[in-house]
């Protein structure tokens, strides 16, 4: 990344970011702290917001592993069967039109499982930000 770019509010506001993690770590005083973030505040260039985190470490993004995707296809299969078995009970008894809401609920299943498969992968998006 060229050193000279113009940094923009978000790009401060990472950086401020990083540095209150490392602060909240312990790698960062108090007094540290303050000062990176005040000169993260004020910087104009890429280059002054990666000198104030060159001597932490890469941080790694925390990896939600409370919706795994092997939870989101259990998830998604217990769904499917729960829908199938209410859908056949209802047609079963004669009620098909009753069942409408199954059919919403399976084409909301189908497009949020298809969505989910177009959608990147976005972890470590942000390595090298704040890098040398």
């Amino acid at each position: 990344m060229d050193q000279m770019l113009r940094a923009a509010d978000r790009d401060r506001d990472e950086v401020t970011e990083i540095l209150r993690e490392h602060y909240a770590q312990g790698r960062l005083t108090l007094e540290e702290f303050g000062e990176r973030s005040a000169a993260a505040m004020a910087a104009r260039t890429m280059g002054e917001l990666q000198a104030l985190t060159a001597d932490l470490p890469a941080s790694a993004e925390p990896e939600n592993t409370a919706w795994s995707r092997t939870r989101m296809r259990w998830i998604a299969v217990a769904g499917v069967v729960a829908t199938a078995i209410v859908l056949g009970i209802v047609t079963y008894a004669g009620h098909f039109a009753l069942a409408w809401p199954t059919w919403l609920v399976i084409l909301v299943a189908i497009r949020l499982l298809h969505g989910r498969r177009r959608t990147p992968h976005l972890r470590g998006s942000h390595e090298g930000r704040h890098a040398p």
